[in-house]
C-alpha cells in the first residue's frame, strides 16, 4: 500500500515537473514582441533553467505558497505537493458556461513575476512581522513613483522615492530580496502606458544594485536575471541591464555601501550622472580630478592613479595608499583598499553636520528655544536643502531631517509649524548657489555661543545609582 502511494506521488510530482516546464516555455515565447525583440527581461535560454525568477516566485512568493502548498524536505529540497497538481488539473478543461479555461493558471503564475500597473496589496515574500510587509508595500509605491506609474504626492520628488527604498534597505536587510523581486517583477514584460517606465525601472535597479546584497537564496536567480539581459542585445536596455550586473558584481566582492548616500548623491544618480568629480591630490601637491561612481572603492582609484604615473607592476602597485585629509586637521587617515569612496564623502559631510543637527549647539533652558534660535534653525534648514543642491520646497517629509533632533520634541512648536517656518525662508534660497547656501549656514552658525566647541560624553555617577550622560561641552 505504501509502495503503491510512493509510485504515485513520483507519478504526479512528475506530471508537475512537466506542467511547469511546459509553462516556462509558454511564457519564454510570450515574453518577444512580433518584431522578434525581447520586451522583458526573462531568460532567452532554454525555458526550463532552474534559475528563472518562475522558479524561485514559485518557491518563495506569498502568493505561491499561499496556493500551492510548496513543501520543503528535510534536506532541503523542494517538492510540489498533490495539491498543486491537482489544481492544474482541475483549471484545464471548460468551465460551466462552456467557456474554455485552461489558460487561466498559465495567467496567474505568470503574473506573479510580470509587471503590474497597480500597487500590491502584500509583499511578494512572507514576512512574520507586519510592519515589514507594510513597509514592503511602501517601497513597491515608491518604485512604481519613480518609474511614473504612480503619482507623486504634494511636493515629493524622484529623490524622495529613492531614498525611501535605500533607507528601508538600509536598515531593514530582510526587505532587500523583497525590493529586488518588486525591481525584477517591474522590468519584467512592462506594459506601461508611459513610455519611459522600464527604463527608469532599470535605472533605479542600477542605483539599488550599487549598494546592497541579496541572499545566497535569491543571489543565483537575481545574477541569471541581469546576466540574461544583458548579454541579449536585442532587448532594449541591454546597456543598463549590464551597468546593473557589474555593480552587483562589485557589491557582492566588496560587500557593498555601508552608508546611506547622501541627498547630493541620490539627485546626481537620478538624474542620469553616474560619476562625481573627485579630486585626488598627487605627492608633490598635484590634483588629479578622477570621475568617481557610487561603486568606486579605494583600490580602483589607486589603480587608475598609478596607471597615470605609469607604474603597472601589481606589487609597485601594493607599495601606494591612499589617505583621508581634512583640511585644519593635523591627522590624515589611511583607507582601507575595500573602502567605497563615497562612504569616505558622506561620512566627512555628515560629521560636519553632525553636531549641529544632534543639537549640540543649542541651549534650550526649560526646554525651551529662544525666539531668535527659532528664526536661525528654520533658516538654516532651508540653506541646508539647497545645500544639498535641491531645486523644490522642502516637503515635510524632508524638513524632519534639517532640523536639529532636540527641536522636534518640544512642545511649543509643533512640527507643522516648522514646515511652515522653513518653507517661509524658501524663496530666498532659490537663488544661492550650493556653495552661497553652505555660507550662509556657517555665518549664522558661528553666531551662536557653543559654535567651535568640541563635545565629549560624560557619565555622571553617583553612589549606586545608574549613570547618566552629560555633554561636556
Amino acid at each position: 500500500m505504501i509502495s503503491g502511494l510512493m509510485i504515485i506521488g513520483c507519478v504526479l510530482f512528475l506530471a508537475l515537473l512537466i506542467l511547469i516546464s511546459l509553462f516556462l516555455i509558454f511564457l519564454g515565447q510570450e515574453n518577444f514582441d512580433g518584431e522578434g525583440r525581447s520586451e522583458v527581461n526573462q531568460s532567452p535560454q532554454p525555458a526550463n533553467d532552474a534559475k528563472s525568477l518562475l522558479q524561485f516566485a514559485l518557491f518563495n512568493f506569498r502568493e505561491s505558497l499561499d496556493k500551492y502548498e510548496m513543501l520543503r524536505t528535510r534536506d532541503g529540497s523542494i517538492r510540489g505537493s498533490i495539491k498543486l497538481i491537482e489544481s492544474l488539473k482541475t483549471k484545464k478543461g471548460k468551465s460551466k458556461k462552456g467557456k474554455d479555461t485552461s489558460d487561466w493558471t498559465w495567467k496567474e503564475l505568470a503574473d506573479m513575476v510580470k509587471y503590474t500597473k497597480s500597487p500590491l496589496l502584500a509583499s511578494l515574500l512572507k514576512f512574520e512581522a507586519p510592519e515589514l510587509n507594510k513597509l514592503a508595500l511602501e517601497c513597491f509605491v515608491a518604485i512604481m513613483r519613480y518609474m511614473g506609474d504612480y503619482p507623486m504626492t504634494k511636493n515629493q520628488t524622484e529623490v524622495d522615492c529613492v531614498y525611501t527604498i535605500l533607507v528601508t534597505c538600509h536598515k531593514y536587510p530582510q526587505l532587500r530580496d523583497e525590493v529586488y523581486c518588486q525591481l525584477m517583477k517591474q522590468t519584467t514584460n512592462n506594459k506601461s502606458p508611459k513610455p519611459d517606465s522600464c527604463q527608469r525601472g532599470w535605472r533605479l535597479f542600477s542605483i539599488v544594485v550599487a549598494y546592497f546584497e541579496c541572499s545566497d537564496a535569491l543571489k543565483p536567480y537575481l545574477f541569471k536575471y541581469l546576466e540574461t539581459a544583458a548579454y541579449d542585445k536585442r532587448r532594449a536596455y541591454h546597456g543598463t541591464a549590464m551597468v546593473c550586473l557589474q555593480n552587483l558584481r562589485k557589491t557582492f566582492k566588496y560587500g557593498g555601501r555601508k552608508n546611506v548616500p547622501s541627498i547630493e548623491e541620490i539627485s546626481a544618480i537620478s538624474a542620469g550622472r553616474n560619476s562625481k568629480r573627485q579630486i585626488y591630490r598627487l605627492p608633490g601637491g598635484t590634483e588629479r580630478v578622477i570621475n568617481t561612481k557610487s561603486t568606486t572603492v579605494v583600490q580602483d582609484i589607486i589603480e587608475e592613479i598609478c596607471t597615470i604615473l605609469n607604474v603597472r607592476n601589481q606589487l609597485e602597485m601594493e607599495e601606494f595608499s591612499l589617505y583621508c585629509i581634512v583640511e585644519g586637521d593635523p591627522y590624515t587617515m589611511p583607507l582601507n583598499r575595500e573602502e567605497y569612496i563615497l562612504d569616505v564623502t558622506t561620512e566627512l559631510l555628515k560629521n560636519g553636520r553632525s553636531d549641529y543637527l544632534e543639537g549640540l549647539l543649542l541651549v534650550m533652558p526649560g526646554e525651551r528655544v529662544k525666539d531668535q534660535n527659532v528664526a536661525d534653525i528654520a533658516k538654516v534648514a532651508a540653506l541646508l536643502h539647497r545645500a544639498a543642491d535641491m531645486e523644490h520646497t522642502p516637503a515635510k517629509e524632508e524638513v524632519k531631517y534639517l532640523l536639529p533632533k532636540p527641536i522636534l520634541g518640544v512642545r511649543d512648536i509643533r512640527p507643522a509649524q516648522w514646515v511652515e517656518y522653513v518653507q517661509q525662508n524658501w524663496p530666498q534660497m532659490t537663488a544661492l548657489t550650493t556653495t552661497e547656501a553652505k555660507a550662509q549656514c556657517l555665518d549664522i552658525l558661528q553666531k551662536w555661543p557653543l559654535f567651535g566647541s568640541c563635545f565629549f560624553i560624560v557619565k555622571w555617577i553617583r553612589g549606586d545609582a545608574m549613570p547618566v550622560d552629560h555633554i561636556l561641552a
